[in-house]
């Protein structure tokens, strides 16, 4: 009565060569994230935007545009960098096929195919970034962009060059595009204190020795204390808070400052949203006046990180000094008055108090060198913009909304990296550096609308399903 039933073992015989009558749509899963993508994104706009690239009426026929970029899609949904194996995932994965618009026996295009057309065909006509900003534009649609709260932040990709083939070029510097803002700020102010005008700038452009990558001259070299050394790109990117659908993209060489992007990123995000936000979270790297200065003049509320300039050590730094705004001057710790005394062509004010004061200070030693005669206090022209915004931060919606920042544009991050092979650059050239941006954050676009649309589609599919017909009440099917 204690013994127990043992199975009997069989051998299962191969059924490979077996003929079979499946539906194609019944192989992929009603939940996989390409058949949710599919269900609620119009990729029909592909086909038109392409066609004027092609000719209407002679040669051989074309592949569609739209299963080429559907291939492009799958790669970067799934960090396939390689477009040899992504041709070869596509072939042997159903799901591939089906959201690529491919039977079960039908040809796979060659990765060639592929290559040959980025190279020709969709080369210096801003295809990707058109596709990115279609996709935005259904998000904008379906509600899923809120246009009041945007993050912006930069992140590196390694460019695909080697650190070591590198040589010295001169370069040319190219001004501020707020210099003639910044001109004439320091103009009046020069006027107000009675010291003559600067001149006009009409020596020649400055220039400037950096290192160049022999493979990847579009790049620019790191210099930044705990990154990477080597040759990268810069991706300035802007995230909405609403749904952290990403809203622009923009790539610069990774020796270009942050702070350099800011009036580019303006300009983009009013094209592509139609509008500036009402908040603009940025961390501490774009901490200063001229920043604060831009974005408030958009009537954009700045919400910055905070940091704390540097200063030479062993000496009093420039938060030991309190400024006076009815005064126009600087309290230091001793209680003396730094009166503004000139305006440097920079956009500096600068505030000091006579020699023989500062030389007579018992704390003389503490505030400044040795080498200097008198301690000199500098404040930008728009550091009242700068000062605003470290209040708003402050505040409580201020923290909040600077709080929301790791959450956005951080997570972005993070995933462009770790899921869609964004880490490293697929190809050479800053034109390619930009087809991988927009496409990586087409993509990534594409899982958060399919996130927070799928359900209720699902919903509203599955009660019409059963009012038509109680044959499509299938679990598989719906």
């Amino acid at each position: 009565g204690n013994t127990k039933r043992k199975g009997m073992l069989k051998r299962k015989e191969s059924e490979q060569m077996q003929l079979e009558l499946v539906t194609y749509d019944l192989l992929v899963r009603p939940d996989h994230l390409l058949r949710k993508i599919d269900a609620v994104i119009d990729f029909s706009f592909i086909h038109d935007l392409c066609a004027p690239l092609y000719c209407p009426d002679n040669g051989r026929p074309a592949i569609d545009p739209e299963i080429l970029f559907r291939m492009l899609f799958v790669g970067y949904l799934y960090g396939i960098r390689s477009e040899v194996r992504l041709c070869e995932e596509i072939q042997d994965n159903t799901a591939y096929r089906w959201f690529c618009g491919l039977g079960l026996t039908e040809k796979v295009p060659d990765h060639a195919t592929i290559s040959v057309n980025r190279k020709r065909r969709f080369r210096n006509n801003d295809i990707a970034e058109q596709i990115f900003q279609e996709i935005l534009n259904q998000a904008q649609e379906k509600g899923l962009v809120g246009g009041k709260i945007l993050y912006t932040d930069s992140t590196h990709v390694k460019a695909l060059a080697n650190k070591h083939k590198k040589v010295e070029v001169t370069v040319t510097r190219t001004p501020k595009t707020y210099i003639r803002e910044l001109d004439a700020a320091v103009a009046e102010e020069r006027k107000k204190l009675g010291k003559k005008k600067f001149d006009d700038k009409n020596d020649p452009p400055t220039t400037g020795k950096i290192q160049q990558s022999k493979s990847d001259p579009d790049s620019g070299q790191l210099h930044k204390e705990g990154k990477p050394d080597g040759f990268h790109y810069s991706e300035h990117r802007t995230v909405d808070s609403r749904h952290n659908i990403i809203v622009n993209t923009y790539i610069t060489p990774a020796n270009i400052n942050d702070t350099d992007a800011i009036p580019v990123i303006l300009q983009q995000i009013q094209k592509r949203l139609g509008k500036l936000p009402f908040y603009m979270g940025l961390d501490a790297g774009y901490h200063n006046a001229p920043v604060a200065h831009q974005l408030r003049s958009n009537n954009i509320q700045p919400v910055l990180g905070y940091r704390r300039h540097t200063y030479p050590h062993g000496t009093y730094g420039k938060y030991r000094f309190q400024y006076d705004p009815a005064l126009d001057c600087y309290i230091c710790p001793e209680g003396c008055l730094l009166k503004h005394t000139t305006t440097s062509r920079e956009g500096f004010r600068q505030y000091c108090c006579d020699t023989e004061t500062c030389q007579s200070c018992p704390r003389r030693a503490e505030c400044f060198a040795a080498s200097y005669k008198r301690k000199v206090v500098t404040r930008h022209v728009w550091q009242d913009d700068l000062d605003q915004a470290d209040a708003f931060t402050k505040t409580p919606a201020g923290r909040n909304l600077y709080a929301w920042r790791k959450q956005t544009i951080e997570r972005s991050f993070a995933d462009a990296k770790q899921l869609h092979g964004f880490r490293y650059a697929r190809m050479r050239g800053n034109a390619n550096m930009r087809e991988q941006a927009f496409l990586t954050a087409a993509v990534q676009n594409m899982k958060k609308m399919a996130s927070l649309l799928w359900k209720p589609l699902l919903r509203s599919f599955r009660f019409l399903a059963r009012a038509m017909c109680p044959i499509w009440q299938t679990p598989c099917l719906v």
